[in-house]
């Protein structure tokens, strides 16, 4: 058959010239039917930069196929929506042969496979095989591809005389490429590892090839097939502004994402001038991270940052390397190692880390969720506009804003901790809350407890009465609690996050669980779960982190403020139990009075127990509610000894009973 020397082809507007050699010699240029690179003879326009092989070129319009023998496949250049090639299961971006009244699709270069019926069947000449095989639609069970070993359930290739199946990819492999992570020689496609070696390893992921294998016989050289198949060099990444580079060569490098070694192919981003191992390259920009209020945002490199002055882990708490990445809260000088928050993730709205799971969309913003339902009137104070009248979703009256008390010994009823001013109040009923305890978010995420934990304005259990699993008290007031673990915290305990900046210390400081034991700085006792310093030898525990800034006494009349050493050389005392204390660590203190003592004997040993609420104690046929007995001491019904201190009184005028709290206590907690 005579060649043109010039075509007017269907797929474009100006005619093509033939050309035996490459026209732009120096660059890769691909066909436009085809995609796959010309080497050879081509049609092509010089002005459109338009190629197309000769073989591409001289394509039938119209074809009938075995795979589709119904009706007659049409030629398309190209296709006005996406389409799938039914035979291979890619995306057909290039010529394709369709069938409008089927909506059926094969890729060019599946069109031409050498296919040929038999009988009810569908043949195909393969090289790896010395039977035909056949293909089938559905075999009805699990075979392994001999190609690739992978397990297939779907339509494949059999061998009726022997048990040899290929899965459709395989079929379709090329028996010779070019590729770049070997460039001295053309791989051959062998379809046994060679016979002089014992175990065939691939020399890209270094694991043995169990099917068929790409192979160079003068260097000694293997690619498994999944690796040889590999996509192309500059690969985008959705969490990356710019390109990675697929270096396709061996390399010993630390990667500058977690800064662990690696010794494989790596990714390269030329501009960030960053080079990271494959499953890092998929890392999000920011992580919410189990115990921090904040997403973590994602960085390369400490080294000349001003920002983040802590460089221990907040998980782990080993240093972080400032010469590689991370994950840090700038706000809250917080930092971890990438693998540390990773294993600590939680969604962050549709944000997913390649797990090989699918995302639950999860979203855990939810310290945005404030407690406040709605603000019925606030005003403008030097710019500032403050909330007056307010409604809360703990309480269904409307809270009033208020600059003074009337009565010193009011306690807010959320953190059960004496009021100061600022407040709220309700107007209705006897209800005081701290404006801070207002504000509290509604669900948070807490270091001490792997499940988001919700606000209660109380507990459901006990009329209220819970404890708390931090510091360990018996509480009144909010809490947030777990129900699905009967998890609680007091709000002091539960407002606490990874990081934790008290006037006590100039650093921040770090919670952690289970690492060393340390002693609490401010008790004196140890304790594995705490807030420590690096670069201190300072901790605290959440007894003493959570304490209330000041406390009142019976018999003093001032409020007593939190101090953290005295500095006076002389031995101290408790002006409350008269023994001796440590000036070295924390007390309350009435500086006017000279009046001090340790913080247990200032707030009790029930500090956040508030007197006169009731308690379901139903060995007693009437109410009893918490009294506080420091005069009189009344025989305990239960016991006969004095009371002293906590018990649960009648409330009815004209009963005596009283029991000691201690006898209750342990029965129900």
């Amino acid at each position: 058959m005579e060649r043109r020397m010039k075509l007017q082809h269907f797929s474009h507007t100006h005619p093509l010239i033939f050309t035996k050699d490459h026209v732009d010699k120096g660059k890769e240029i691909h066909c436009s039917g085809c995609e796959k690179p010309v080497l050879g003879p081509s049609y092509y326009c010089g002005r459109c930069k338009f190629y197309l092989h000769e073989i591409c070129a001289e394509l039938p319009f119209k074809i009938n196929h075995p795979l589709h023998q119904h009706h007659p496949l049409l030629l398309l250049s190209n296709p006005p929506t996406e389409y799938i090639c039914d035979f291979c299961d890619k995306i057909c971006n290039s010529f394709i042969y369709h069938c409008f009244t089927c909506k059926f699709d094969l890729h060019m270069s599946c069109a031409l496979l050498p296919l040929q019926v038999t009988g009810d069947f569908l043949e195909l000449q393969s090289f790896s095989h010395k039977h035909l095989l056949l293909f089938l639609e559905n075999h009805g069970k699990q075979v392994c591809s001999f190609g690739c070993k992978e397990v297939v359930s779907g339509p494949c290739y059999s061998c009726s005389h022997c048990e040899f199946f290929l899965d459709k990819k395989c079929c379709m492999l090329s028996p010779q490429i070019n590729h770049p992570y070997h460039r001295e020689h053309s791989l051959i496609l062998l379809t046994n590892p060679p016979p002089y070696y014992s175990s065939c390893v691939c020399d890209f992921c270094h694991k043995t090839c169990l099917g068929f294998v790409y192979h160079c016989s003068s260097c000694k050289f293997d690619l498994d097939i999944k690796c040889a198949s590999l996509p192309p060099c500059f690969i985008e990444t959705e969490n990356h502004r710019h390109q990675f580079i697929h270096l396709m060569k061996p390399l010993s490098f630390i990667c500058d994402a977690c800064g662990v070694k690696g010794d494989h192919c790596p990714y390269l981003c030329a501009l960030c001038q960053v080079i990271v191992h494959e499953e890092c390259r998929f890392l999000p920009n920011t992580i919410e991270i189990l115990g921090h209020s904040h997403p973590v945002t994602q960085f390369y490199s400490l080294q000349g940052s001003s920002n983040l002055s802590n460089h221990h882990c907040g998980i782990c708490h080993n240093e972080v390397s400032t010469k590689y990445g991370g994950y840090g809260c700038f706000g809250c000088n917080f930092v971890v190692h990438v693998n540390c928050a990773v294993a600590n993730s939680v969604s962050v709205g549709e944000t997913t880390l390649k797990t090989g799971g699918q995302s639950e969309n999860i979203n855990f913003r939810y310290e945005c969720f404030n407690s406040i339902t709605d603000i019925i009137k606030e005003i403008n104070l030097e710019g500032d506009m403050i909330a007056m009248v307010i409604k809360h979703f703990s309480h269904p009256h409307k809270l009033i804003l208020n600059e003074k008390l009337k009565k010193d010994d009011r306690l807010c009823d959320c953190c059960i901790t004496p009021i100061l001013e600022p407040f709220y109040s309700c107007q209705e009923c006897d209800l005081f809350l701290h404006k801070a305890c207002l504000e509290l978010p509604r669900k948070k995420q807490h270091p001490l407890h792997p499940h988001p934990l919700t606000l209660l304005p109380k507990h459901p259990n006990f009329e209220g009465l819970f404890f708390c699993d931090a510091c360990h008290q018996r509480c009144h007031g909010f809490t947030y609690s777990c129900e699905q673990c009967e998890f609680n915290l007091d709000v002091r305990c539960g407002s606490l996050s990874n990081i934790l900046k008290h006037e006590a210390h100039d650093h921040p400081l770090v919670f952690s669980k289970g690492t060393k034991c340390m002693d609490c700085t401010a008790c004196g006792y140890s304790n594995q779960i705490l807030y420590s310093c690096y670069n201190c030898n300072f901790a605290l525990d959440f007894s003493c982190a959570s304490l209330p800034k000041t406390a009142r006494h019976k018999h003093h009349e001032h409020p007593l403020d939190l101090t953290y050493q005295d500095d006076a050389d002389q031995q101290k005392y408790c002006d409350i139990c008269e023994e001796e204390r440590n000036p070295k660590q924390w007390f309350y203190c009435c500086k006017s009075c000279n009046f001090c003592a340790h913080p247990k004997c200032a707030s009790g040993q029930y500090p956040y127990i508030k007197l006169g609420k009731t308690y379901p104690y139903e060995a007693h046929p009437h109410p009893v509610a918490f009294v506080n007995k420091t005069r009189g001491h009344p025989p305990c019904s239960r016991s006969g000894n004095p009371c002293k201190g906590l018990a649960l009184q009648c409330t009815k005028p004209h009963c005596n009973f009283i029991i000691e709290w201690c006898h209750v206590e342990i029965l129900h907690f």
